[in-house]
């Protein structure tokens, strides 16, 4: 009699604990990814560096914009086009400076993101940040993924013995078949949980909650209704989205596709008492 084949009880006993042991080595290569490798830490990230870390490439973009309109570098054109209104700012970020060169001829706001120059800019955003360990690797998000193939290969032994069950009523029957069917349904949960690691690592996020802390202290400092300044606009932007610039500048909000959220419509009544009463013919 092999293990297989022997009775339920105890199948169900082996078959938990390597459901178990499976579940323990997906969660450490989880944790392996989330975790902040030794390069990491040095200064503070930048205002740019947060929106990447945000929204990726394309929300880094529009803080950088956001800050050349703010100085006055960039404005809006007609037909909802962008042109470069003034110089550079020094010290601009590389991300900044190929937004600032894309726009030296007028454009839209998606013709801006399908550029070579500032597609490469992002790139190499991007490796900078996964270098200082704000990001994770594509290399330690696959070998996070990797780590799931034990819950499958569990998902995959559960689902081959409730199959062998099939025209042998008295062995499904048995109590421990509810059990491997637990255990099957939450090892193939754990794994698609598991099998999407985060992109930023638990050093990143924490910037991120230390950045948002800074924009609302920013905004109770600010008295009288005081509009933000380009650098608490741009941080305001990275943090919290498009929706920032939208609440303070709408017009060119629209330029770069921030739109205000709509508000539902208040609950109207289709009916009142004084139309919904009989009518005598």
């Amino acid at each position: 009699m092999t293990w297989w084949n022997t009775g339920g009880v105890w199948f169900l006993a082996l078959f938990g604990g390597a459901a178990g042991v499976a579940f323990v080595v997906s969660v450490a290569g989880r944790v392996l990814v989330g975790a902040t490798p030794r390069s990491g830490g040095g200064r503070p990230p930048s205002t740019i560096d947060l929106a990447y870390l945000e929204g990726g490439a394309a929300h880094a973009a529009l803080a950088c914009v956001v800050g050349l309109h703010r100085v006055g570098a960039v404005n809006r054109g007609p037909m909802l086009t962008l042109d470069v209104t003034g110089p550079l700012p020094n010290g601009a970020p590389p991300l900044m400076a190929a937004v600032h060169g894309r726009l030296r001829e007028p454009c839209s706001w998606v013709a801006v993101l399908a550029d070579p120059d500032v597609r490469n800019a992002g790139a190499r955003l991007h490796r900078k940040l996964v270098r200082r360990g704000l990001l994770a690797s594509d290399t330690r998000r696959r070998w996070a993924r990797v780590a799931t193939v034990p819950l499958w290969a569990v998902v995959a032994l559960g689902l081959l013995r409730l199959a062998s069950f099939v025209g042998n009523g008295a062995e499904a029957g048995r109590g421990p078949t509810a059990g491997i069917v637990v255990v099957t349904g939450v090892a193939a949960l754990a794994a698609w949980m598991l099998a999407a690691p985060p992109r930023v690592t638990r050093a990143g996020r924490a910037a991120l909650r230390a950045a948002a802390a800074d924009v609302r202290e920013a905004e109770r400092r600010r008295e009288g209704g005081r509009e933000p300044s380009a650098r608490e606009l741009m941080r305001s932007v990275a943090v919290r989205g498009p929706a920032e610039l939208a609440a303070v500048d709408p017009v060119f909000g629209d330029a770069v596709g921030a739109h205000r959220p709509l508000r539902p419509a208040p609950p109207q009544r289709m009916f009142s008492w004084e139309y919904d009463s009989w009518r005598r013919w």
